[in-house]
Protein backbone atom coordinates (compact mmCIF):
# COMPACT_ATOMS: atom_id res chain seq x y z
CA UNK A 1 0.00 0.00 0.00
CA UNK A 2 1.25 3.25 -0.55
CA UNK A 3 1.51 5.76 2.61
CA UNK A 4 1.89 9.08 0.63
CA UNK A 5 0.68 10.07 -3.00
CA UNK A 6 3.13 13.52 -3.77
CA UNK A 7 0.52 15.13 -6.62
CA UNK A 8 2.71 17.89 -8.80
CA UNK A 9 0.82 19.85 -11.61
CA UNK A 10 3.28 21.60 -14.33
CA UNK A 11 3.15 23.52 -16.93
CA UNK A 12 6.35 25.00 -19.07
CA UNK A 13 8.28 24.47 -15.97
CA UNK A 14 11.18 23.17 -17.76
CA UNK A 15 13.74 25.17 -16.76
CA UNK A 16 12.93 25.62 -13.09
CA UNK A 17 11.40 22.30 -12.35
CA UNK A 18 14.23 20.74 -11.19
CA UNK A 19 14.28 22.29 -8.04
CA UNK A 20 11.12 20.73 -7.07
CA UNK A 21 12.01 17.48 -8.58
CA UNK A 22 15.31 17.40 -6.54
CA UNK A 23 13.72 18.23 -3.14
CA UNK A 24 10.95 15.29 -3.57
CA UNK A 25 13.76 12.86 -4.45
CA UNK A 26 15.78 14.41 -0.92
CA UNK A 27 12.88 13.81 0.37
CA UNK A 28 11.66 10.12 -0.38
CA UNK A 29 15.39 9.40 0.59
CA UNK A 30 14.70 10.23 4.16
CA UNK A 31 11.06 9.14 4.40
CA UNK A 32 13.08 5.60 5.29
CA UNK A 33 10.05 2.79 5.24
CA UNK A 34 7.58 5.48 4.33
CA UNK A 35 5.80 3.92 0.94
CA UNK A 36 6.04 6.82 -1.79
CA UNK A 37 4.57 7.35 -5.34
CA UNK A 38 4.65 10.42 -7.35
CA UNK A 39 2.41 11.71 -9.66
CA UNK A 40 3.07 14.78 -11.80
CA UNK A 41 0.30 15.99 -14.81
CA UNK A 42 2.12 18.15 -17.32
CA UNK A 43 -0.69 20.50 -18.17
CA UNK A 44 -0.10 21.35 -22.00
CA UNK A 45 3.66 22.60 -21.74
CA UNK A 46 5.05 23.81 -24.80
CA UNK A 47 9.29 24.05 -23.53
CA UNK A 48 10.87 20.77 -22.35
CA UNK A 49 9.21 19.83 -19.69
CA UNK A 50 8.00 16.23 -20.56
CA UNK A 51 11.26 15.23 -21.54
CA UNK A 52 13.06 16.44 -18.34
CA UNK A 53 10.17 14.68 -16.62
CA UNK A 54 10.85 11.42 -18.30
CA UNK A 55 14.71 11.56 -18.05
CA UNK A 56 14.23 12.35 -13.94
CA UNK A 57 11.36 9.51 -13.83
CA UNK A 58 13.90 7.32 -15.04
CA UNK A 59 16.37 7.96 -12.50
CA UNK A 60 13.67 7.56 -9.21
CA UNK A 61 13.66 4.09 -7.08
CA UNK A 62 10.22 4.94 -6.34
CA UNK A 63 6.93 4.68 -8.45
CA UNK A 64 6.75 8.21 -10.58
CA UNK A 65 3.51 8.11 -12.87
CA UNK A 66 3.63 11.11 -15.49
CA UNK A 67 -0.01 12.09 -16.90
CA UNK A 68 -0.64 14.58 -19.62
CA UNK A 69 -3.97 17.29 -19.48
CA UNK A 70 -3.56 19.04 -22.58
CA UNK A 71 -6.39 21.69 -21.62
CA UNK A 72 -4.70 24.10 -19.56
CA UNK A 73 -6.15 24.48 -15.86
CA UNK A 74 -4.81 23.86 -12.76
CA UNK A 75 -8.17 21.94 -11.81
CA UNK A 76 -8.12 20.29 -14.74
CA UNK A 77 -4.97 19.10 -14.06
CA UNK A 78 -5.33 18.18 -10.24
CA UNK A 79 -8.72 16.60 -11.30
CA UNK A 80 -6.46 13.83 -13.67
CA UNK A 81 -3.73 13.76 -10.98
CA UNK A 82 -6.69 12.96 -8.07
CA UNK A 83 -7.97 9.90 -10.15
CA UNK A 84 -4.67 8.24 -10.42
CA UNK A 85 -3.44 8.99 -7.13
CA UNK A 86 -3.06 5.41 -4.72
CA UNK A 87 -1.74 6.88 -1.50
CA UNK A 88 -3.38 7.04 1.96
CA UNK A 89 -2.14 10.83 2.02
CA UNK A 90 -2.45 12.87 -1.00
CA UNK A 91 -0.34 15.69 -1.19
CA UNK A 92 -0.36 18.56 -3.69
CA UNK A 93 2.30 20.84 -3.64
CA UNK A 94 2.73 23.18 -6.93
CA UNK A 95 5.72 22.74 -9.24
CA UNK A 96 7.73 25.52 -7.99
CA UNK A 97 8.01 24.46 -4.47
CA UNK A 98 10.99 23.30 -2.48
CA UNK A 99 9.80 20.19 0.16
CA UNK A 100 12.60 20.96 3.13
CA UNK A 101 13.75 17.06 3.49
CA UNK A 102 11.61 15.84 6.56
CA UNK A 103 8.45 16.48 4.59
CA UNK A 104 7.00 13.35 4.04
CA UNK A 105 7.56 12.02 7.46
CA UNK A 106 6.40 14.99 8.75
CA UNK A 107 3.56 14.20 6.90
CA UNK A 108 2.96 10.85 8.09
CA UNK A 109 3.64 11.85 11.31
CA UNK A 110 0.75 14.44 11.55
CA UNK A 111 -2.03 12.63 9.55
CA UNK A 112 -0.99 8.91 11.78
CA UNK A 113 -4.43 9.91 14.52
CA UNK A 114 -6.60 10.83 12.10
CA UNK A 115 -8.99 8.18 11.33
CA UNK A 116 -11.56 10.24 8.77
CA UNK A 117 -11.05 11.92 5.54
CA UNK A 118 -9.01 14.73 6.63
CA UNK A 119 -8.04 18.16 4.70
CA UNK A 120 -4.54 19.87 6.38
CA UNK A 121 -3.17 23.00 5.16
CA UNK A 122 -0.29 24.96 6.83
CA UNK A 123 1.81 27.87 6.89
CA UNK A 124 3.75 28.46 3.02
CA UNK A 125 7.10 30.33 3.64
CA UNK A 126 8.75 31.90 0.40
CA UNK A 127 11.87 29.38 -0.29
CA UNK A 128 13.04 32.23 -3.12
CA UNK A 129 13.38 35.85 -2.24
CA UNK A 130 12.16 36.40 -5.46
CA UNK A 131 8.95 35.21 -4.61
CA UNK A 132 9.00 38.09 -1.95
CA UNK A 133 5.95 40.87 -2.32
Amino acid sequence: MIDVSVLICTRDRGASLSRTLDSVTRAVGVAGDVAVEMVVVDNGSRDDTAARLAAWQAEQAFPVLLLAEPLAGLARARNLGLAHVRGRIVAMTDDDCVLKPDYLLALVRRFAGIAMPTIVGGRILPGDTADLP
